[in-house]
């Protein structure tokens, strides 16, 4: 396996700039997610990496080795395309062994890799059948299979698992996880998707217009988002503008947010996320325990989605939204006066584009 490193990369296709100077250390073993609206970059990184177009600038390493000059049937790449690209006219078999036939493996060899290949991704009785007997999610793993059966160094997934219904999506990501994790292959996987990039990278890194927007492990973008684009691309976020003061935070018409930090939050204009998780709701107004935010508001509207319900709160001329599991609504009313409130250190200082302060 091997680590794979960009440095300055940069690709215009005519007035359009796909790339704008993204570095980034995708680590050995480690699943690795890209994550952007459509064009991003994200795609296109991909395809750097794997050699289908070359940047107009900047460099790409694999365990160390410069591959720009590289072509991309010589860089030990294993690629996984969002429609599969099974061939229709051959067994499951010969399409996981389409790369080693390829490669001139022995017959023997072959067969023995194909095996292994299809018992990991848990088809090894079906070899015979042909693409169009397959469900959805078989076709998935014939995809999956072909990929790592030539022991690539680097696994690199397009947007894997769009084609496929809901249920059976978070079923893959289970699958795919753990054969990752099996095989130990580097995994560098596009998605749009932020539930899918949350559940399955360890490190994950956002772009939007060509650029780098941030990057590190899920749970530190997830609390510590660099900017506004950060905050609602994974996850939703509620945004609250305010003046730093010595007391915490004042608010248009005067009101104080305590903030939680030891030292003061920073003085002047700020913004402040808050997650719609972190967020309670209740009709009664709330006793302060430890440093607390609270503030009274006009519930809108409830909306159901299974296990959970968005509410829709005004308050101080803003639309929040608090996320509530299905059970807690019962104690809520379902329209009028209601108070939020939530720890101070969960709101999240929203700097533009510098660096968030944060607390632990």
């Amino acid at each position: 396996m091997a680590e794979v490193k960009v440095r300055g990369l940069a690709l215009d296709y005519g007035t359009t700039r796909a790339l704008s100077d993204v570095s980034l250390d995708f680590p050995d073993g480690q699943f690795f997610g890209l994550l952007g609206p459509s064009g991003s970059g994200k795609t296109t990184l991909l395809r750097c990496i794997a050699g289908f177009i070359y940047p107009d600038h900047g460099t790409i390493s694999i365990g160390g080795e410069s591959v720009e000059n590289v072509p991309v049937e010589k860089r030990e790449i294993g690629m996984m395309f969002q429609n599969y690209a099974l061939f229709p006219n051959m067994s499951v078999a010969e399409n996981v062994g389409f790369g080693l036939k390829v490669r001139k493996i022995g017959p023997a060899e072959l067969k023995r890799r194909v095996g292994e290949a299809l018992e990991l991704v848990q088809l090894a009785a079906m070899g015979d059948r042909r693409p169009h007997q397959l469900s959805g999610g078989q076709r998935q793993r014939v995809a999956l299979a072909r990929a790592i059966v030539t022991r690539p160094r680097v696994l690199l997934l397009d947007e894997p698992l769009s084609a496929l219904d809901k249920a059976l999506r978070l079923e893959m990501q289970i699958e795919l996880k753990r054969i990752q994790r099996e095989v130990g292959i580097t995994t560098i996987f596009v998605t749009h998707d932020q539930e899918e990039a949350l559940t399955l990278s360890d490190r994950i890194g956002i772009l939007k217009d060509g650029r780098l927007v941030q990057e590190g492990p899920p749970h530190d973008i997830y609390r510590m988002p660099a900017n506004r684009f950060a905050a609602t691309f994974l996850g939703e976020a509620n945004f609250i503008e305010g003046m730093g003061v010595a007391s915490g935070i004042r608010l248009a018409d005067g009101t104080i947010l305590p903030w939680y930090a030891v030292r003061a939050a920073p003085a002047g204009p700020l913004t402040i996320a808050v997650r719609p998780e972190s967020i309670s709701i209740s009709a009664k107004k709330p006793e302060p325990s430890g440093l607390t935010c609270i503030l009274k508001g006009e519930l809108r509207q409830v909306v159901f989605s299974g296990p959970t319900v968005t509410c829709l709160v005004d308050a101080r001329g803003l639309r929040f939204k608090v996320l509530l599991k299905t059970p807690e609504l019962a104690s809520v009313q379902t329209s009028g006066e209601v108070w939020l409130s939530w720890p101070a250190n969960q709101s999240m200082i929203i700097a533009g584009e510098t660096p968030p302060v944060t607390g632990s």
